[in-house]
């Protein structure tokens, strides 16, 4: 992104939740003072797997179990 007096801000992907979205599964965020300390020099681009595979907010626990070969996603 160009900032207006033409200078190029680095693009950055984040997670959202890190930058105080409430996307994480118990409805709430884990905002980070960096994320404000650096905004003005980067575009953060937000992420959030977990929404963006549809998985509602709040949701249950998730994580990844290796099953053999395979690898599942496990409520906890």
């Amino acid at each position: 992104m160009v900032r207006e007096h033409g200078e190029v801000r680095p693009r950055v992907g984040v997670s959202a939740c890190l930058l105080g979205e409430p996307v994480r599964y118990d409805g709430g965020h884990k905002r980070q003072p960096w994320s404000e300390a650096l905004g003005g020099a980067v575009e953060w681009v937000r992420v959030c797997p977990e929404v963006e595979l549809g998985l509602g907010v709040p949701r249950e626990t998730i994580q990844l179990e290796a099953r053999g070969d395979d690898v599942a996603l496990v409520a906890t």
